[in-house]
């Protein structure tokens, strides 16, 4: 048996290294197209985009290995079907299961390798590649943006809805209505519904809410400038809750110091979710869920504290209601004016809770999306390693009921497969972040629905249920041929 065990494993090595060249190579050219407006016409040496391309090779074997082990072991047994192997080793008294079983420990292996390179050497290289990409987005800041995440630099917060590329032709017309700063930079997006929160002071607060909006980065003044137009400010004092205030704009600049926003790789220190291992994210998760349960008190004080004011409000208003109505007719007039001013102060002063209890309720939003997305990462960095088994109890069954070896029959089945599965783990990592789904089911139900497809695919293996049907197949494409 030791001998079967090292010939199927054997018969799985070149088809695994070939597959994992074929889809390297196709994602490494996905990345250059994407990224090639970024790397090239900047001005970098050959070096330095050699040294950008290795760092991001680390996500492509992430990528890459559980997608090459289904070609690879759909070749292997489609091999071992088509050269009629699998009869022989049937017919010996060895099941299917028992075939099968080489494979699940070449696949296992490959989980436990990949599963150590997520955690220890993938978030490394990512944050090297990161850090040299930084250098590259200095003229154009919103590259570091994604939509409808909160982005958080000193003792500002804003986060964008939606980020777009204006037309050529309305960039003559923003350029007049932007600064200086904004002339050499044809490469702008437009950010739309942005809300920026300013933190700066101890003794306010302020949100600030904008239709559309421009950012830019000045070396000079090492800020970040937004440009907003159309928008409102929502100002909040501590001390002096009587003073909300809230007041519009048609257009609005926006400082933000950002001294240790200059971009320059070896000082870069900070780690988004991609570039932590397991350990660092858990810490993260912890804090998070801190700052989530006093941001919970905070809301829950708050809701106290006004009701305890209706309460003594609504007590005097009963205790003296009787006094009140004998004394009516010897009460002075109340005047338009007074009444005007009453109501403005009533609404000014709901205006301010409802305004302190939507900031509350978004720093808690925040807090929670935080832990959501690192619990995500967390998940992520397991269940794509696990797709090598999975992928195993795939490829085996179906290599043998196709009986077909070649590479492009391979390629062909598994596509399906991959398709399948990478749509359910984006779409489940898109509804996990906005907390939709759990960020446990969101990341291993496509390792879930692969799962039951093996099981499935073996029992039609042992019997004996041919799956495809290839003699029909080609008899369809010659009579299509013949007309």
């Amino acid at each position: 048996m030791k001998i079967l065990n090292r010939y199927i494993i054997k018969e799985h090595i070149g088809p695994f290294f070939f597959a994992l060249s074929v889809i390297m190579f196709i994602l490494l050219m996905q990345f250059m197209v994407k990224h090639i407006d970024k790397i090239f016409g900047k001005g970098l040496s050959f070096l330095t985009i050699f040294e950008l391309i290795i760092y991001n090779l680390a996500w492509m074997i992430a990528l890459a290995v559980p997608m090459a082990t289904l070609v690879a072991v759909l070749m292997s047994f489609g091999r071992f079907s088509a050269d009629n192997e699998i009869t022989i080793l049937k017919s010996s008294g060895i099941s299917i299961y028992r075939i099968i079983r080489p494979s699940l420990f070449f696949g296992l292996m490959l989980t436990v390798g990949m599963i150590y390179f997520n955690d220890q050497i993938l978030p490394d290289t990512n944050h090297a590649a990161r850090k040299m990409f930084q250098a590259i987005k200095r003229k154009k800041p919103t590259l570091s943006l994604q939509e409808h995440i909160f982005f958080e630099l000193d003792n500002f917060a804003f986060v964008v809805n939606k980020i777009e590329k204006p037309l050529p032709e309305e960039w003559l017309n923003l350029a007049s209505l932007l600064g200086p700063e904004y002339q050499n930079n044809e490469q702008l997006d437009r950010l739309k519904n942005v809300t920026i929160f300013d933190k700066s002071s101890p003794k306010s607060t302020t949100t600030i809410n904008a239709e559309e909006g421009y950012m830019v980065y000045s070396k000079e003044k090492q800020a970040l400038i937004f440009t907003l137009f159309k928008g409102e400010f929502h100002e909040f004092d501590f001390k002096k809750i009587e003073e909300y205030q809230r007041s519009e704009f048609e257009k609005h600049i926006v400082y933000m110091p950002a001294k240790n926003f200059e971009l320059e790789a070896s000082n870069s220190s900070y780690r988004s979710d991609r570039e932590m291992n397991i350990s660092q994210m858990q810490e993260e998760v912890l804090k998070s869920s801190d700052q989530a349960n006093k941001q919970i008190d905070k809301v829950k004080e708050d809701l106290d504290s006004n009701f305890k004011r209706l309460n003594n409000l609504f007590s005097i208003i009963q205790n003296d209601s009787l006094e009140l109505l004998s004394k009516i007719d010897t009460l002075p007039a109340v005047s338009d004016e007074q009444h005007r001013i009453a109501r403005q102060k009533a609404i000014r002063t709901a205006e301010r809770y409802a305004q302190k209890m939507k900031t509350n309720i978004n720093l808690l939003n925040n807090h929670k999306s935080r832990i959501n997305k690192f619990d995500v990462e967390i998940y992520k960095k397991l269940s794509i390693p696990f797709a090598s088994i999975m992928f195993v109890l795939v490829g085996a069954p179906l290599g043998i009921m196709a009986r077909k070896g070649s590479m492009g029959v391979a390629i062909t089945l598994s596509l399906g497969f991959f398709i399948l599965y990478w749509a359910f783990l984006i779409g489940g990592e898109k509804l996990a972040d906005r907390r939709i789904l759990s960020p446990f089911w969101a990341m291993w139900s496509p390792n879930a629905i692969v799962f039951v497809s093996g099981l499935y695919l073996i029992w039609r293996a042992v019997r004996e249920s041919s799956f495809i049907n290839w003699d029909r197949l080609l008899k369809l494409f010659k009579a299509k041929e013949d007309l």
